[in-house]
């Protein structure tokens, strides 16, 4: 069954939730070894899933992540442990399990987010993180659906593209915030600077870049990697699910016309950084 989209209201709520609810506990917390950042509209959320399947990977105490080192850096260092459970609960599994398991989180908004990187960097250095990249056109036609479907782009595309500049630049740093998370179609399809972004507070070991298209097309060889890649032993899954599919139609001529030319640059720089990917250009 595929899991569909959830109103914005709906979804703080639900995490406001369970955020309360794990301010009741006390002691040190559990933290993350690896995060999920991004790219956004790209299997962030199935990917989040398929890894949480695994039976050495604990599940933290919100329904995908904390969003803490872009949107919610304000609320503290405090505010994000208390968003995993207790070390004292981790070492209880352990005890009875002859394994300790290991917690991530995952947002799309990380490998975008100009400070994300560094923030985790300072905090959590040894983390692991693995970003997807999708065909950059298709990414960005899903992106604009997604926030169409959401309520928050009452534009149609043409006009959207036209204003995406002047969105992302104008306004208060919150307003600016808000538009790079919701109206970057084409900046957010532009992977080489956010993939070097990461690589500036990250040793390259550390990041695992893979192509979005591969985790649907063979999820168990793809997962078989990420599992190696955060240390975990192999795992058999269940990837049936796809999460937060939107149904629209293929992207339109017009639009793939205006949009593949605007990707181009930073696509042609992607195998220069080591990423490989179906969609792109052969050498």
């Amino acid at each position: 069954m595929n899991v569909g989209l959830r109103s914005p209201l709906s979804h703080r709520a639900t995490n406001a939730a369970r955020r309360s609810a794990a301010a009741v506990a006390r002691g040190e917390r559990e933290l993350p070894t690896y995060f999920v950042i991004g790219a956004k509209r790209a299997g962030t959320t199935s990917l989040n899933e398929y890894l949480v399947q695994h039976p050495n990977v604990q599940r933290g105490l919100v329904e995908k992540g904390s969003r803490y080192f872009d949107v919610n850096f304000g609320r503290g260092w405090g505010w994000f442990t208390r968003n995993f459970p207790s070390t004292r609960s981790i070492d209880r599994i352990e005890r009875r399990t002859g394994v300790r398991p290991i917690l991530g989180e995952s947002s799309p908004y990380y490998c975008y987010h100009p400070e994300a990187p560094a923030r985790i960097a300072a905090r959590l250095p040894e983390a692991r993180l693995v970003m997807l990249v999708r065909e950059p056109v298709a990414r960005a036609w899903s992106h604009y659906h997604y926030e169409r479907t959401l309520g928050f782009e009452p534009l149609g595309i043409h006009d959207a593209l036209d204003q995406e500049d002047a969105r992302l630049a104008a306004g208060t740093p919150q307003e600016r915030a808000h538009a790079d998370r919701h109206f970057g179609y084409v900046a957010r399809s532009q992977y080489a600077d956010q993939i070097e972004r990461v690589r500036r507070h990250f040793p390259g070991a550390q990041l695992l870049v893979l192509e979005s298209e591969a985790l649907f097309r063979d999820p168990q060889g793809t997962m078989d990697v990420v599992y190696e890649y955060v240390r975990l032993p192999a795992y058999q899954g269940d990837f049936a699910s796809a999460f937060k599919q939107n149904r629209y139609d293929e992207v339109p001529d017009d639009v793939v016309a205006r949009l593949a030319p605007l990707m181009e640059a930073s696509t042609a720089r992607l195998p220069g950084l080591g990423v490989t990917a179906s969609w792109l250009p052969s050498a």
